[in-house]
């Protein structure tokens, strides 16, 4: 298949990172962020499994996420499903969904579109849209656009997103990755991410009625260990700048991926 999308998430909610879908593949992974000050931590554990039959690909995952503080703490589950699909060789989706369960930790509900037209041969333009709903039944409406570049040895994207959110008002971020692989055929990778913008309420979940503004780094490594088996690391900061304090959050990363478990067979 010929997706290959960048990041739409924001960078220290996730570091899956761009890639196109392997046959029968699996990751796991665990994360740790620890807030300065009295902001507390948060954990995370999902697991994915993705199936590829040529023109569609399928991605089911589940995680665990723990926000804690001294005094309290919430716990989630959330499931999430994405559908990939080629209509041609120049124009292809990404349909995604969750559902979580009624705690201040994920978006408790989650669709999202995005529509890619092949351009040029090395460029990829992308439009999106997604709805979310949050625990305290505030609905957060968004778009966005931008475009990858590849060439030999990796790619580099840059998208923005305008979100609208209930009783909060309208607010943007700003998104880029740099990709570059270990040789043509080689399944590691070092990868960038930069961000910045005003939407805290993807950077964290908890900001939902806080405005103010983010910057955020993050790098990560794909280090091959044994065939189709590949070890995951990464870590990235975010600085918040909210009406109340100025703190940061540091997160670790940590995980397994098999591109095709039928290679161990």
């Amino acid at each position: 298949m010929i997706r290959a999308y960048f990041v739409c998430a924001p960078v220290l909610l996730a570091f899956a990172g761009a890639g196109q879908a392997a046959d029968n593949s699996f990751t796991a992974n665990a994360s740790g962020t620890d807030y300065s000050k009295a902001f507390g931590s948060r954990r995370d554990m999902t697991v994915e499994a993705t199936t590829d039959l040529g023109a569609t690909a399928f991605t089911i995952g589940v995680s665990h996420g723990k926000r804690k503080f001294d005094a309290e703490s919430h716990s989630a589950v959330r499931l999430t499903g994405t559908v990939y699909h080629d209509w041609s060789d120049r124009f292809y989706t990404r349909t995604f969904a969750s559902i979580s369960s009624d705690k201040p930790v994920y978006a408790t509900r989650e669709i999202a579109n995005d529509f890619n037209y092949k351009a040029l041969p090395n460029a990829v333009l992308t439009i999106g849209g997604k709805i979310a709903r949050y625990a305290d039944n505030r609905d957060a409406r968004s778009w966005s656009g931008g475009a990858s570049y590849y060439f030999p040895g990796g790619f580099a994207t840059y998208r923005f997103t305008a979100y609208d959110v209930d009783r909060l008002g309208k607010s943007h971020g700003h998104l880029a990755t740099v990709r570059i692989k270990d040789g043509k055929r080689g399944i590691g990778s070092t990868q960038l991410w930069l961000g910045s913008g005003s939407s805290l309420h993807e950077e964290e979940v908890l900001l939902t009625d806080r405005r103010g503004n983010f910057r955020s780094v993050a790098l990560q490594r794909v280090q091959p260990i044994k065939g189709p088996l590949s070890l995951h690391i990464a870590v990235g900061r975010t600085w918040y700048d909210i009406d109340t304090a100025k703190y940061q959050g540091t997160k670790v990363t940590v995980g397994l991926a098999l591109s095709d478990w039928k290679a161990l067979r």
